[in-house]
C-alpha cells in the first residue's frame, strides 16, 4: 500500500512538472494583454502591482502542483496566494502581518472600488492611477490569473484562454480608438506560448502545427477585431499622439472633431453667462503642426506654468492684447469630459481651477495632465481686442526667422491648390487683402456647409490631397474650411494655425447660453507683424465675419441668426446645380444624420465566428483523413478505431484511455446495441484492430475498415440527445482537450 501511495505521489508530481511551462506561459499571456492598458493609465507602477499578483498565482499553483496536489487544489492555492499578494499590495495597513485579509481589509477595499468608479467618471485618458484604479486593475490581473489557471491547468482547456486575453487587450483600443502593435504582438506571442505549452504537456502528435495555425489565427482575428470596433469619442476626442506606434497614428485630431459633429445627438457640453453682449467663441486647443497629412499640436512647451486662485494669465501676443472691455464669464460643465479645459478668448484671469491645470501663453489654452473638466465651475476674465481692417492693412509678414513650425509645408502641393490660390488672390499685394480674399472666395456661395458630402464621397479629412478634393467638390465642413485657409495662407507666408472650440452656443430665456456638441467648431487663426494672431471665419453660415471685415462676403452672412443651425446651412447655401456637376450629391437639400457604420461589427462579427469554428473545422478534416486513410492503407485500421474514440469523446461520454479496443467495444454495445449490422461492424473493427496492435504481420483483411467505422459513428450519433450532437460538432472534446491515441504496433 505504501508503495502504491508512493507511485501515485510520483506520478502526481511529474504531472505538475509537465505544467510548469503552462503556468509560465499564462503569466506572461496575462502581463502581456495588461500591457494594452499602459497607454491608457498614466504610469507604470501599477502595471508592476498586477505582475507581482500573476506571478504570486502561477507561481503557488505551479509549486503546489509539483508538490505533488491535484491540478484543482494547485488553482486554489494559487487563489489564496494571489489574495494574499493584493492585500500586501493594495491592503493599505489593515491586514495582520501583512498579508492576512481582515474584515477591516474588505471594507477598504469596497471604497477603494467605490473610489475607482468615481475615479473613471471624471478622469479622461490618460488616466492618473490613483489607489482606486490601481485595486481595480490588481484585482482584474487576480481573477483573469485563477481564471486562466482553472481553463488550462485544471481543466485542460487552454485553446479559449484566448479569447479572455481578447478581452482584455481589446478595450484599450477602443478607449484610444487605435490598436497598439506591441502589446498586440506580445500577446499573440504569449498566446503561441500558452498553446505549445499545452501540447507539450499532452505529448500529442502535430501539436506544432495546430498550435501556429489556431495562434496565428487568434492574433489575426484580435487586430483585425480591435481595429473594426467603432471608435469612442467622449473622453479626449481631440488629442492623439503623433509619435504612437500604432494603426491609427495618423488620424488628425480635426478629423476627431468632425465625427463627433457627425454623430447623432446634441448633448449639453457647458453652460455659461458673461457679460459681453456679444458672446466670445471658446478655445480648446491649438493646431500649429502640419506635414502635408496631419495638422497636430504641439503638445506640452517650456512657458507653461501651474494655475493657481486668481492667477493672471500672462499671454505672449500683448502688443495690443490688453486694450479693450473687461468681460467676466462663468462656467458651468455639464456634459463635457476632457483635459482641455474651453476658454473664452482673450483670457487674463481665471478663478475656480487650481491646483492641476496648467496655461500656455504661446496659444491662449488649458490642460491638465491628470484631471478632468467634469464638475468645474469657474470663471474667466477676458479682454477683447480686436484690430481694424485699417491697421491689419498697414501691418506686414513677420520675419523668416520666427514662426518656423506655423509655416511648414510639404513641397509637393496638388495643383488644384496652387491654380485656386493663383486665381483668388491674382492682383492683389497687400497681405491681410489676400487672406480677406481667400476668406471671401470660401465664404462664397459656391460653398456649401456639409456634414456629409465629405463621408459619402470618401474625402473626409484634413491632408493636402483632401483639401484638393474640397476645393473641387466645394462642399465640407469647418475642418475642411479651416484648413484651407491656414494651407493657403503659410503659401503666401502667413504664419496660421487652426483653433480647435465651441461657437458661442444659444442665449436661453434667463441669460444663460447653452453650449452643445453640434456647437463644436474649427477656425483658422494668421499672424500679422505689429497685430498678433487674428482669427479668421471661411466657413459659411458657422458664425459671421469678425469685426474687422468690411463687409458681407456672401448669403451665407446675411442670413440671420438661423445661419448657426447646419441644418439650414445646407439648404441656403447649396450651389445651383447648373453650376456644379456634383451638386446633388455634394450638398443635400437637408441635413443627413449619419448612418451607423455597421461594417466594422459586422466584419468582427464575422471574424468571431470564423474563430469559434475552428475546432469544428479541424475535427471536421480529421475526421475525412483518418477515414480516407483507412479506406487505402491496411497499416491505417488503428486511425478508423482512433475517430471512434473521439467521436465518443464528443458526444460527452467519457471512457479510460487504457481501454483496450475489447473493452471500448463493450461499452459502445451498451451504449448503441449489439444486434445486426452495427454489431458485425464492431466485431470486424475490434479484430483488426488487435491483429494490427498486437498480430505478428500486417492483416490484409483491414482495408476498407472506413466502412466499419463510418456505421459505428453513425449508431453513436444516433443514440445521442440533439444537444450533444450540436455540442460536440461546435465544441468538440477531443479537439480541445486532447487525449492519447492507440496507435498500430510499430516494433513489428
Amino acid at each position: 500500500m505504501a508503495d502504491e501511495r508512493r507511485v501515485i505521489r510520483r506520478g502526481a508530481r511529474a504531472d505538475g512538472r509537465r505544467h510548469v511551462p503552462l503556468s509560465v506561459a499564462l503569466a506572461l499571456l496575462i502581463v502581456a494583454s495588461l500591457s494594452a492598458f499602459l497607454p491608457v493609465i498614466d504610469g507604470a507602477g501599477w502595471w508592476l502591482g498586477c505582475i507581482l499578483v500573476v506571478i504570486a498565482v502561477n507561481g503557488a499553483a505551479a509549486v503546489a502542483r509539483v508538490a505533488g496536489l491535484s491540478r484543482l487544489l494547485g488553482s486554489f492555492v494559487g487563489a489564496v496566494t494571489g489574495v494574499f499578494g493584493i492585500t500586501a499590495v493594495c491592503g493599505g495597513g489593515t491586514a495582520l502581518i501583512g498579508l492576512v485579509p481582515t474584515p477591516a481589509t474588505i471594507g477598504h477595499f469596497v471604497e477603494l472600488s467605490q473610489s475607482a468608479g468615481e475615479s473613471i467618471y471624471r478622469q479622461s485618458i490618460p488616466a492618473q492611477a490613483d489607489a482606486g484604479i490601481t485595486f481595480l486593475l490588481i484585482f482584474a490581473s487576480l481573477m483573469a490569473s485563477v481564471t486562466l489557471d482553472l481553463m488550462a491547468a485544471a481543466a485542460g482547456t487552454a485553446a479559449p484562454v484566448g479569447l479572455v486575453a481578447l478581452a482584455i487587450v481589446v478595450p484599450p483600443s477602443i478607449l484610444l480608438d487605435e490598436v497598439p502593435l506591441i502589446p498586440f504582438a506580445a500577446t499573440a506571442i504569449a498566446y503561441l506560448f500558452v498553446l505549445w505549452a499545452d501540447r507539450a504537456r499532452e505529448r500529442a502528435r502535430g501539436g506544432l502545427t495546430r498550435m501556429l495555425v489556431v495562434g496565428a489565427v487568434a492574433a489575426s482575428v484580435a487586430g483585425i477585431g480591435a481595429a473594426a470596433v467603432p471608435g469612442f469619442y467622449g473622453t479626449n476626442p481631440f488629442i492623439v499622439s503623433a509619435a504612437s506606434s500604432t494603426l491609427a497614428s495618423g488620424v488628425s485630431p480635426l478629423l476627431h472633431l468632425g465625427e463627433d459633429l457627425q454623430r447623432t445627438g446634441n448633448s449639453v457640453q457647458f453652460r455659461y453667462t458673461t457679460s459681453a453682449e456679444d458672446p466670445e467663441r471658446f478655445r480648446l486647443m491649438t493646431l500649429e503642426s502640419f506635414d502635408g497629412t496631419t495638422w497636430a499640436s504641439a503638445g506640452e512647451r517650456s512657458g507653461l506654468f501651474t494655475v493657481n486662485q486668481g492667477t493672471s494669465l500672462v499671454r505672449s501676443d500683448t502688443s495690443d492684447s490688453l486694450r479693450g472691455t473687461l468681460i467676466s464669464t462663468t462656467v458651468k460643465i455639464a456634459g463635457l469630459r476632457d483635459r482641455v479645459l474651453p476658454i473664452p478668448d482673450g483670457a487674463i484671469e481665471i478663478h475656480g481651477v487650481e491646483g492641476t491645470w496648467l496655461w500656455d501663453p504661446a496659444d491662449e489654452t488649458m490642460r491638465s495632465r491628470s484631471d478632468s473638466t467634469v464638475g468645474l465651475n469657474y470663471s474667466v476674465s477676458s479682454i477683447r481686442a480686436l484690430p481694424t481692417a485699417e491697421q491689419l492693412r498697414a501691418a506686414g509678414i513677420p520675419d523668416r526667422g520666427i514662426f518656423a513650425a506655423e509655416r511648414e509645408l510639404p513641397d509637393d502641393i496638388p495643383a488644384t491648390i496652387t491654380r485656386t490660390l493663383d486665381k483668388v488672390i491674382d492682383g492683389i499685394g497687400n497681405p491681410y487683402e489676400r487672406a480677406y480674399a481667400i476668406q471671401s472666395f470660401l465664404r462664397d456661395g459656391d460653398f456649401a456647409y456639409s456634414l456629409s458630402a465629405p463621408v459619402s464621397q470618401g474625402y473626409d479629412g484634413d491632408s493636402l490631397g483632401v483639401i484638393a478634393t474640397f476645393l473641387e467638390r466645394r462642399a465640407g465642413y469647418c475642418v475642411h474650411f479651416a484648413a484651407t485657409m491656414a494651407t493657403m495662407a503659410r503659401m503666401i507666408d502667413l504664419p496660421s494655425r487652426i483653433v480647435l472650440g465651441f461657437l458661442p452656443g444659444e442665449d436661453d430665456a434667463d441669460g444663460t447660453h447653452t453650449v452643445r456638441s453640434d456647437d463644436l467648431h474649427a477656425w483658422p487663426e494668421l499672424y500679422f507683424e505689429g497685430v498678433g494672431w487674428v482669427p479668421f471665419e471661411p466657413t459659411p453660415g458657422r458664425g459671421g465675419t469678425p469685426s474687422y471685415a468690411p463687409e458681407a462676403t456672401s448669403t451665407a452672412d446675411a442670413a440671420g441668426p438661423d445661419d448657426l443651425d447646419p441644418r439650414t446651412v445646407e439648404r441656403s447655401s447649396a450651389p445651383d446645380a447648373s453650376e456644379t456637376p456634383d451638386a446633388e450629391a455634394a450638398a443635400p437639400t437637408q441635413r443627413e444624420e449619419a448612418e451607423p457604420n455597421l461594417a466594422p461589427a459586422g466584419i468582427t462579427f464575422l471574424v468571431l465566428i470564423a474563430l469559434l469554428s475552428i475546432p469544428a473545422l479541424v475535427r471536421r478534416l480529421r475526421r475525412i483523413r483518418r477515414l480516407r486513410r483507412a479506406r487505402s492503407r491496411t497499416d491505417s485500421v488503428t486511425d478508423a478505431w482512433a475517430e471512434i474514440a473521439d467521436t465518443a469523446r464528443d458526444l460527452g461520454w467519457e471512457h479510460p484511455i487504457g481501454d483496450t479496443p475489447r473493452m471500448l467495444s463493450e461499452r459502445i454495445r451498451s451504449r448503441v446495441g449489439g444486434d445486426g449490422e452495427v454489431g458485425d461492424a464492431i466485431d470486424r473493427l475490434v479484430r483488426h484492430v488487435e491483429r494490427a496492435r498486437f498480430g505478428p504481420q500486417r492483416d490484409t483483411e483491414s482495408l476498407g475498415a472506413d466502412a466499419d467505422a463510418r456505421i459505428i459513428i453513425a449508431a453513436l450519433e444516433s443514440a445521442a440527445s440533439r444537444f450533444e450532437r450540436v455540442k460536440g460538432t461546435i465544441w468538440p472534446a477531443s479537439v480541445l482537450s486532447r487525449g492519447v491515441q492507440p496507435t498500430a504496433n510499430l516494433a513489428r
